[in-house]
């Protein structure tokens, strides 16, 4: 709807952009720093709705952009294997791309959206435009630091307003350029190893790999990343006859020589051509911008990393792991070059509980040749498999800790959409913060003197910083310092999670009486979960409402272990078990047996 007096339209969080006086709309609560409340606050402003807000919406755009994926991935084989005089299969150049390609359609239609909102709101806008320009990242890691960053969303928001139709209907206004995203053309290094290398048994583990990795390159599995403990690899290893590797160096990025010394070949990028007929202006806008963004990696970087990993002598006839395929570039590459040579990939979930509605665009599934699952299989390349991280916890577990809180796990998602999922996106997950405050509030007083709560990892800056929102609500003496959740579970007399996703899986898997509640809007869960669910409903370990779940806290909280340990709930967790963090003690012959029949 019109508007006689043009408003000032934030982009992003730079308060350079957002004038002096204006009336201001936000484009979303990603502008709207918790710390920097003194300043939005004292403006007169609105805020955008998050586009989706709407779950239908969500739905369909989820089954878009997968529909886009797959196509762009058919078109960009051909392009790339011209580029570098190969003839690999789209597999090869999904393993390299993924998912980087993944999140990028995502997260460049989920702006794309938020523009066109925001328009629909008010058809004139001032905007404030910042002079800086963006570089390709290197690699997934290293977009990852730039689309969380506001320069980066800044310069992103702009680029879309000067090549979409928006552009007919706004004002646009200078500004002294802002702080540039720092994104360069090399490694930001080798991604720190998921083993603690750095105290003096880790150091001599690491020199025992290296001279073993000297004279020893035949195993018939390479685990890598594959998020086992230490000494459960070490063992499972011994079980199937081969010496236990870690591969810490064989796949260290800064052993690759050039990488530091690349520069950005506009030629080339200005000159590549994708062979994909573009249906929408969106598509348009990819497709002019695709190969100004993709990674260096992929570009400038791929003869460099294609030979070096030509030259890692490792033979093998199955790899095993659970995320090096997405942030270890040249673990991506040797991976890509070995299912050329008939090698199996397998993937392993390296989190898990109870499957989203779906996910990922499978690309794991399509560049996998098995994928390990925590939960019972719905795929056809899906293998229930104990968990590898959760085997370490169920041997230390102990029935006999005498926690003396009522624990609350936080959850956080990132301020900016990194990718489409069925999850809580931008300020969504402050639904699950303020069902947590008004859990607290319905507690009995002596009961909520023992809460406490762990706040999610992220830091104040990258998301909601619903730590200091705690503090100031419920007072710094109710929130947690340490930083994971097995000390804080060794605290708990009863846990609380707020999501349904691995923390749950691990609470569960704990001992510990354990209880979840979440706001299900956000969180649509696969229809194969549904039969599990209302096995723990039934049993009252999953709420959706913050005062069902606090009265049966106060129910049980002076003695829940006698409710943990009833018939009903016994059952629900074994229920539980089988179907999503399938542990136990004989965990190593299953796994042998699984290595076995692949």
């Amino acid at each position: 709807m019109p508007t006689k007096n043009v408003k000032l339209l934030a982009l992003t969080a730079l308060e350079n952009t957002w004038g002096n006086s204006e009336d201001i709309v936000f484009s979303g609560e990603w502008c709207k720093l918790y710390e920097r409340k003194h300043v939005w606050g004292a403006r007169h402003h609105e805020t955008i709705p998050f586009h989706w807000d709407d779950r239908e919406k969500l739905k369909k755009d989820y089954d878009y952009l997968e529909s886009l994926h797959h196509s762009l991935l058919t078109s960009l084989t051909d392009t790339l294997n011209r580029l570098h005089g190969v003839n690999y299969s789209t597999r090869y150049w999904q393993i390299l791309l993924d998912p980087w390609l993944m999140s990028y359609i995502s997260v460049l239609f989920d702006r794309w959206e938020c523009l066109r909102y925001a328009f629909e709101f008010f058809d004139e806008y001032k905007i404030y435009f910042t002079t800086e320009t963006i570089k390709p990242s290197f690699s997934y890691d290293d977009y990852l630091t730039q689309i969380f960053s506001d320069e980066w969303n800044q310069i992103i928001y702009q680029r879309i307003i000067e090549n979409s139709p928006l552009k007919k209907s706004i004002i646009r206004k200078a500004k002294a350029s802002c702080t540039s995203p720092k994104v360069s053309s090399k490694s930001n290094g080798n991604k720190k190893s998921i083993y603690n290398l750095k105290n003096l048994f880790g150091k001599a583990a690491n020199l025992l790999d290296q001279l073993i990795g000297k004279y020893v390159y035949n195993y018939n599995v390479v685990f890598y990343w594959s998020y086992f403990d230490l000494f459960e690899l070490i063992s499972l290893n011994v079980s199937i006859g081969q010496i236990p590797r870690l591969f810490v160096n064989e796949f260290d990025q800064n052993r690759v020589n050039g990488l530091s010394d690349l520069k950005i070949s506009e030629s080339i990028r200005n000159n590549l051509q994708i062979d994909f007929a573009a249906k929408s202006s969106f598509e348009t806008f990819i497709k002019k911008f695709i190969f100004h963004d993709m990674p260096v990696s992929i570009i400038e970087g791929y003869e460099h990393l294609s030979q070096y990993v030509k030259k890692i002598p490792i033979k093998t006839k199955a790899i095993v792991t659970a995320n090096a395929h997405w942030g270890n570039i040249v673990a991506k590459f040797w991976f890509a070059e070995q299912i050329q040579k008939g090698v199996r990939l397998i993937i392993l979930e390296h989190g898990g509980s109870l499957p989203a509605h779906k996910e990922l665009f499978d690309f794991e599934e399509d560049i996998s040749d098995l994928k390990g699952t925590w939960f019972s299989p719905y795929h056809k390349k899906h293998q229930q498999v104990p968990p590898s991280r959760l085997i370490k916890k169920y041997r230390d577990l102990s029935p006999h800790y005498h926690g003396k809180y009522c624990c609350f796990i936080g959850n956080e998602h990132p301020r900016w959409v990194h990718r489409i999922h069925f999850y809580p996106m931008a300020a969504q997950c402050l639904r699950s913060f303020d069902m947590t405050v008004q859990l607290y509030n319905y507690l009995d007083k002596s009961i909520g003197r023992h809460v406490k709560i762990k706040p999610p990892p992220y830091s104040s800056y990258l998301a909601l910083n619903t730590e200091q929102r705690f503090k100031d609500i419920l007072g710094e003496d109710h929130v947690l310092s340490e930083p994971t959740v097995d000390k804080v579970f060794k605290l708990a007399k009863l846990i609380v999670c707020t999501y349904p996703e691995t923390t749950f899986a691990e609470a569960m898997t704990s001992g510990i009486p354990t209880v979840m509640f979440y706001p299900e809007e956000f969180y649509e869960r696969h229809p194969s979960t549904q039969p599990l669910l209302d096995i723990l409903h039934q049993a009252n370990i999953v709420f959706h409402d913050p005062k069902s779940i606090a009265e049966h806290i106060n129910c049980i909280w002076s003695e829940p272990w006698r409710w943990w340990s009833s018939s009903q709930v016994i059952k629900a967790r074994e229920a539980f078990k089988k179907s999503a963090a399938n542990v136990s003690i004989d965990w190593k012959n299953q796994w042998v047996q699984f290595l076995l029949n692949i």
